[in-house]
């Protein structure tokens, strides 16, 4: 019995670990290291034309102090937002891509009002 207890605490120790890989990640929903790097480096450095130090302290990506990832965070947050949307009326999603092209401001933003 006790070691079925000790070996149900170290799959519990594991799973915990594995989620809290990450530290102040709000909007996307993974859970590893791999798989947020993974992501940002195939589908948001290409799409915005930017690297990593655009948005992140180099020494603690975790750090809000950038305004780019701020900005970043609440553009991503749309995006899904848009893409709920999207997803009920049958249209493909959208990502960055849609406004950026690749650069990192879009070449028509909205116009502020």
């Amino acid at each position: 019995m006790k070691k079925i207890i000790v070996i149900f605490g170290l799959l519990i120790g594991f799973l915990i670990a594995q989620k809290s890989d990450l530290k102040n990640v709000k909007v996307l929903p993974y859970k590893t290291k791999r798989e947020l790097v993974k992501f940002m480096k195939s589908v948001v450095a290409p799409e915005l034309g930017v690297k990593c130090n655009f948005c992140h302290n180099m020494t603690d990506y975790s750090s809000d102090e950038k305004d780019h990832k701020k900005v970043a965070r609440q553009m991503m947050a749309m995006v899904q937002n848009a893409n709920k949307t999207m997803n009920n009326l049958n249209f493909h999603e959208i990502s960055c891509w849609v406004c950026h092209r690749g650069n990192e401001h879009p070449d028509h933003p909205p116009e502020k009002k």
